[in-house]
């Protein structure tokens, strides 16, 4: 178990000097064979050049495979996620360090994504409610303008009937007065009725289903109500 674990390229530094070794010893070994083959002096040398040169773009092409090419998608996954893009994960799968780092960048990502997305529901959610709100509040103070000024009308009419009543002594047209000042005095109510109302939907204390519930057509019908 130990000699497979030692033996094992499940690290990039171990397959670094797994290379590095065997490049220093067949580097050794075709320069010891180069030496005895038999040809001249310089063919040898040139053949055992070409063999250094071959050898050399295999360490080169090992080192890219191992090193530059997980490098080099990291950078471009990374660089991905910056921009909140995780449409394309990283592909690395290899056993070392960059597969595992893949791995968590790829999990980085994926949480990134759902967090993102829930945090779009909810800002979606929450411009709806404060759209809503908006609506509701501007219908308020349209329906309170409204309440407020019907109910000077009622007031003007009481007042003026019963400085009418001090003076009458006729006993039909004091009746007739007192009903008026009687009705008045339900419609004023009836208005008070409707901001309690009202006071009470936005405390949250009384509720209504908003598909039986229409603020405007309720204001447009307001004045008729009580008339």
């Amino acid at each position: 178990m130990k000699l497979n674990d030692s033996l094992s390229l499940r690290t990039v530094r171990k397959k670094i000097i797994m290379v590095s070794k065997l490049a220093g010893i067949i580097l050794i070994v075709s320069y010891v064979v180069s030496t005895h083959l038999p040809v001249q002096k310089d063919a040898s040398f040139l053949i055992w050049l070409l063999f250094v040169t071959l050898l050399v773009l295999i360490v080169d092409f090992l080192m890219g495979k191992f090193i530059s090419k997980p490098i080099d998608k990291l950078g471009k996954s990374a660089r991905r996620m910056a921009q909140l893009d995780f449409s394309s994960p990283c592909d690395i799968s290899t056993n070392d360090e960059f597969g595992e780092l893949s791995v968590n960048l790829n999990r980085m990502a994926e949480n990134l994504q759902q967090a993102l997305t829930k945090l779009e529901t909810v800002n979606n959610q929450l411009e709806r409610d404060v759209e809503q709100k908006r609506l509701l509040l501007e219908e308020r103070k349209e329906l309170v303008d409204h309440i407020s000024h019907e109910m000077k009308t009622p007031l003007g009419v009481i007042r003026a009937y019963a400085e009418g009543l001090q003076d009458e002594t006729d006993e039909a047209k004091k009746q007739k007065y007192v009903e008026v000042i009687m009705g008045e005095t339900e419609r004023m109510g009836n208005l008070i009725t409707t901001l309690l109302d009202l006071s009470a939907l936005e405390t949250g204390s009384s509720q209504l289903m908003p598909e039986r519930f229409d603020f405007v057509e309720f204001w447009r019908r307001l004045p008729d109500a009580f008339w």
